[in-house]
């Protein structure tokens, strides 16, 4: 039985024992005050202000409560979230706001939310997460949430003209997740520049428009993820070159058409990085090579490197040839991971691997093959990536059935990759064999090694 229904359903419980208590909501009452406050805390904000009506002593113990979280799921009409939320905010004690959580449909009430949100911020709100829609006019976020010094923590999820005053500072934020907003002018600068301590920013389906340059200022931020899936997002735009400059940055994560430039300032590569990426094949790709080509120069330092799509080698070479010379050394690289089925003879993802040459571990999420059956004589690859003579010493293959190409396919990895140390191969449902089969192949491919140091082949 949970606190809510303990709670707000005073009736008789019996002990183990047999012995009749009072009701809960009596039993509770004997409670010190800040005990039943805690109790109150863990309920559904709906639920912690109905508990004013169980008497006169609880009235207004629920408006102590950090957390408070609205969302029209609550409630079967708009009215009944409009007026909880007033009573919330009107009625709140003098304690802080750890939580502010809105799902709302905002109509032409922009007015009231920014009411709202001003009166968080007067209650030293924390944590700040608006999912704002249906706005029927133009909504723009009070100037004092742009000067809080508690906000440690927002989302904003509102397809809103992102508007910001002349002064930003976010002395407290850490986190900053954007979704949907569309950035149209200077002010844009002013946000990404007004957060000294930010440490995690995403920024999702956001529309850069009439916007040609913004740069993205933070000292602290060690991750950073954009995502832009949705082809709308370009309509009306030629793009915009956002520059990073994160000199503590560790993660980076892209996921969309790259539909705008995006470049790392000298010092800002992270350590891990994941790109994945989709293409619109009825575009012109070359545009896409040259940012694609932009955004790797950014990672050039980058470890350990996740791409869901070994085609985006194959986008520079077919679309923008002359690149490739310029491409950078990846010589920190030691881990690439291939999210999609790869064949191993793709020129142009030998060509790529020609720019890794310290590379140790090579993942096929998603295994390999050959794009032919047909397997040279001498079986090497061409062109030969260095790291295979010197570095690589793990290679992992994901979806592994066992079938003939996928076998020729390792065969030539092995022969290949002279300094091999271990090759790990995750058998899919389809496998076609027990254990006996496994220790059989594994043996097979051992074989094949022309290392100096043995191989070894493990099948799980």
């Amino acid at each position: 039985m949970d606190a809510s229904s303990l709670i707000l359903n005073p009736k008789r419980q019996k002990l183990d024992g047999g012995e009749e208590v009072e009701g809960s909501s009596k039993s509770l009452s004997n409670l010190p005050d800040v005990v039943i406050q805690k109790i109150i805390s863990l309920l559904e904000t709906k639920d912690a202000i109905r508990t004013s009506i169980l008497s006169k002593r609880w009235e207004y113990l629920w408006t102590s409560i950090p957390n408070l979280n609205f969302y029209k799921g609550l409630f079967a009409a708009r009215s009944p979230l409009v007026n909880i939320v007033e009573r919330a905010l009107l009625l709140h004690g003098p304690a802080d706001i750890e939580t502010f959580d809105l799902t709302f449909p905002v109509l032409d009430d922009a007015c009231r939310v920014n009411a709202w949100i001003d009166a968080t911020v007067r209650r030293n709100v924390k944590k700040l997460y608006l999912y704002l829609h249906s706005l029927k006019e133009p909504f723009y976020l009070p100037h004092s949430l742009f000067t809080s010094t508690t906000l440690v923590a927002a989302e904003l999820d509102i397809p809103f003209l992102f508007k910001a005053p002349s002064t930003v500072c976010f002395s407290s934020l850490r986190t900053l997740s954007l979704r949907s907003i569309v950035f149209s002018d200077d002010s844009t600068q002013q946000l990404f520049s007004g957060c000294p301590v930010l440490e995690e920013l995403s920024i999702e389906e956001c529309k850069w428009m009439n916007l040609k340059f913004v740069s993205i200022c933070a000292p602290q931020l060690l991750r950073l993820t954009i995502t832009e899936l949705d082809p709308q997002l370009s309509k009306g735009s030629d793009g915009c070159q956002i520059m990073i400059f994160g000199v503590s940055l560790t993660y980076f994560y892209y996921r969309g058409e790259l539909l705008n430039e995006y470049c790392f300032y000298d010092s800002s590569s992270p350590n891990e990085a994941e790109i994945h990426l989709s293409y619109n094949f009825t575009k012109k790709l070359r545009p896409t090579a040259y940012r694609l080509y932009k955004l790797l120069r950014g990672l050039s330092s980058v470890k350990e490197l996740v791409f869901s799509d070994s085609n985006a080698f194959e986008v520079i070479l077919g679309n923008a040839p002359e690149l490739v010379a310029q491409m950078p050394l990846f010589n920190d690289l030691t881990t690439l991971v291939l999210e999609d089925s790869v064949y191993i003879d793709n020129k142009a993802l030998l060509t790529m691997l020609q720019y890794c040459s310290c590379l140790e571990t090579l993942v096929f999420v998603e295994g390999i093959g050959l794009s032919s059956d047909r397997v040279e004589d001498d079986g090497v690859l061409e062109p030969l990536p260095p790291c295979f003579l010197s570095h690589l010493k793990m290679i992992e293959v994901g979806d592994f059935s066992g079938d003939e190409n996928e076998l020729n396919a390792l065969e030539i990895l092995l022969k290949n990759a002279m300094v091999l140390e271990n090759m790990l191969l995750a058998c899919t449902t389809e496998f076609q064999g027990g254990p006996e089969k496994k220790t059989e192949i594994a043996k097979q491919l051992s074989n094949l090694a022309k290392g100096p140091e043995s191989c070894e082949v493990v099948l799980v």
